[in-house]
C-alpha cells in the first residue's frame, strides 16, 4: 500500500511537471539556451513591478509622450503578456514599453541579458552601420572580415530584419530619431549576439569586388568578450597636437573614475594649449555617453569667455532611490550636517528641505553658480565642437551649453538630446520574476532658458558622417574636413 501511494505522489508529480510548461522564475543564462517559457502571471506581475516603479522613481513620465500614450503602451505590454512568452520574447515586449517613454535613462539594454546569459556561449563581437538603407562592417573582432564590406545575413538573421530587432531595443531622447538609428545599427552585434542559438557564426557579405561570399568568423566565449580592454574603450580622454597646432581634446566619458585626476587631466591639456599657444582647439564629444555633471562643467569653465553663470533647473522626485537617499552613510551624515549649519540659506537648504520632505514629493531647485577651474584660466581662442548619435546625457547638455553661448562651430551628426536638456541619474531596478534590470531615471535636468520642453535633438552646423570609401581606408572625415592631421 506504502509503494502504490509513493507511486501515486511520484505520477501526480509527472502530470504537473508536464502540465506546467512554463516557469515564474526564469535562470536567465538557461533559459535563454532552452527556450523557456515564461507564465503569463510571473509577466504580468513584472509589468506592474515595473509600472509601479516608474510612477515610484521618475520625476516624469510624461515630459516626452502623454499619459494616455503611456498607458496605451502599458495595456499593449500586458496584452502581449498574456500568453507564454520565451525569455527574449519577454525581453521585446519590456524593451518596448520602456522606451515608449523616449528618455534615453529610463531603458532596457540588451548588453546586460547577453552578459546574463551562459558563460560557455560563444559570440562574434561586431558593429555594423548603416549607410542609405544597406549594413557595412564598421568593425569586428580579429578584423576577420574586410572592413567596409556590406553584410547581407548573419546566420538565420538578415541585416534589416536584424537592423529592426536592434531598433526595438534602443532608446531614444524625445524625438531623436537619427541618433536612435546611429545606434540601433552599432547595437546589432549585441542583439544578434544574444539572439543567436548557433555555435558557428556564419556571415554573408558582399566582397569589395562585388562577389557575394559566406564566411564563418571566429567567436570568443562572452566571459571573455566581458573582458576585451582592446574592444571597449576605457580610457577617459587624450589629446594631441598636430602639425598646424590644432590642439584635439577627446573626452569619451564625463563618467569619470575619479574626479581629481580628470580635473589634473583637463588642466594639463589647457596649460599646453596655453604654452603652445594654440588659436584653434577640437573638442570631440563622440560616443560619450555622459556621467558626472561637475565633469563637463569643469571643461566648461575654460571655455566660458563671458564668464556667465550656469543655470539649470533639477526636478527631483523624492523616492528611496533619489540622489540623497542612495549615498553612503557616512556621506549623508555629511550631507546633513554641512545643511543644518547654513540653514535656511544655499542651495543645501534648498536640498535638505527636499530630503526632509516625504517620499513622492516633486521638487524644482534652480542650481545658479559659476564653474571654476583650478588654474583660474578661460581659453579664449577658436573651439568647435564634434559629436554625434551617441553623444548623450551630460554631453548633451555641454553642446547645449556651446551653442547657447556661440563658442564655435558644431560639426558631426546630432546628438542624442535637445536643447532644453535631459534626463538623468538613473537607478536600476530588478523585476522580481524574470530578474530583468531596468534603468529608471530620477533626475531631469533643464537650462533655465528652455521654459518649454524641446523634443527635436540638437543638430550640428555641419552634418558629416561617415561613408562606405571612410570606412574602408579607416579615415575620419569629421577631422579631414577640420584640417586636423591625425598622428
Amino acid at each position: 500500500m506504502k509503494n502504490f501511494s509513493l507511486f501515486l505522489v511520484a505520477l501526480f508529480y509527472v502530470i504537473v511537471v508536464k502540465a506546467q510548461t512554463c516557469t515564474d522564475f526564469p535562470n536567465i543564462a538557461k533559459s535563454i539556451k532552452d527556450n523557456t517559457k515564461i507564465c503569463p502571471e510571473a509577466m504580468v506581475n513584472d509589468l506592474v513591478q515595473l509600472n509601479e516603479s516608474i510612477q515610484e522613481i521618475h520625476p516624469n513620465p510624461f515630459l516626452y509622450v502623454s499619459d494616455s500614450v503611456y498607458y496605451q503602451s502599458y495595456k499593449k505590454a500586458l496584452s502581449a503578456a498574456s500568453a507564454e512568452k520565451t525569455v527574449l520574447e519577454f525581453a521585446q515586449i519590456i524593451a518596448d514599453f520602456v522606451h515608449s517613454l523616449k528618455d534615453s535613462h529610463t531603458n532596457f539594454n540588451p548588453r546586460d541579458l547577453l552578459f546574463q546569459s551562459s558563460r560557455k556561449k560563444t559570440v562574434v563581437p561586431f558593429y555594423l552601420k548603416e549607410i542609405s538603407g544597406k549594413y557595412f562592417l564598421d568593425k569586428i573582432y580579429l578584423e576577420s572580415l574586410p572592413i567596409g564590406c556590406e553584410i547581407l545575413q548573419v546566420n538565420d538573421f538578415k541585416s534589416d530584419s536584424l537592423y529592426q530587432l536592434s531598433k526595438r531595443f534602443c532608446f531614444r531622447e524625445g524625438d531623436a530619431l537619427i541618433p536612435q538609428t546611429e545606434i540601433a545599427s552599432k547595437m546589432a552585434g549585441i542583439v544578434f549576439n544574444l539572439f543567436n542559438s548557433k555555435s558557428a557564426i556564419n556571415f554573408k557579405y558582399v566582397s569589395y569586388k562585388g562577389d557575394t561570399l559566406f564566411k564563418i568568423c571566429p567567436s570568443i566565449p562572452i566571459k571573455k568578450m566581458i573582458r576585451m580592454k582592446n574592444w571597449y574603450d576605457t580610457e577617459e580622454l587624450n589629446y594631441y597636437f598636430d602639425k598646424n597646432n590644432v590642439a584635439v581634446l577627446t573626452v569619451k566619458s564625463f563618467e569619470t573614475r575619479n574626479l581629481s585626476n580628470y580635473k589634473k587631466q583637463v588642466d594639463l591639456f589647457f596649460s599646453e594649449v596655453e604654452r603652445k599657444k594654440c588659436k584653434s582647439i577640437v573638442i570631440d564629444l563622440r560616443d560619450n555617453r555622459g556621467g558626472l555633471i561637475l565633469a563637463q562643467e569643469y571643461l566648461i569653465s575654460y571655455l566660458n569667455k563671458a564668464k556667465i553663470n550656469q543655470q539649470m533647473n533639477y526636478l527631483y522626485k523624492r523616492s528611496k532611490f533619489d540622489r540623497f537617499s542612495v549615498l553612503p552613510f557616512y556621506q549623508k551624515w555629511q550631507f546633513k550636517k554641512r545643511a543644518r549649519l547654513v540653514y535656511p540659506r544655499g542651495i543645501i537648504s534648498k536640498e535638505y528641505d527636499f530630503f526632509q520632505s516625504p517620499l513622492g514629493t516633486v521638487k524644482t531647485i534652480l542650481y545658479d553658480y559659476l564653474p571654476k577651474n583650478q588654474l583660474n584660466k578661460v581659453y579664449e581662442g577658436e573651439c568647435t565642437l564634434v559629436m554625434n548619435g551617441f553623444s548623450m546625457s551630460a554631453s548633451a547638455l555641454f553642446a547645449s551649453w556651446f551653442r547657447d553661448n556661440e563658442r564655435g562651430k558644431i560639426v558631426g551628426s546630432p546628438c542624442m538630446g535637445p536643447m532644453s536638456g535631459t534626463f538623468g541619474n538613473s537607478a536600476t531596478i530588478r523585476l522580481k520574476n524574470s530578474q530583468f534590470p531596468i534603468m529608471i531615471s530620477t533626475l531631469k535636468f533643464t537650462p533655465t532658458k528652455y521654459e518649454k520642453i524641446q523634443l527635436e535633438p540638437i543638430q550640428p552646423d555641419v552634418l558629416i558622417q561617415k561613408n562606405v570609401d571612410d570606412l574602408i581606408q579607416k579615415t575620419d572625415p569629421i577631422l579631414n574636413y577640420l584640417g586636423v592631421i591625425q598622428p
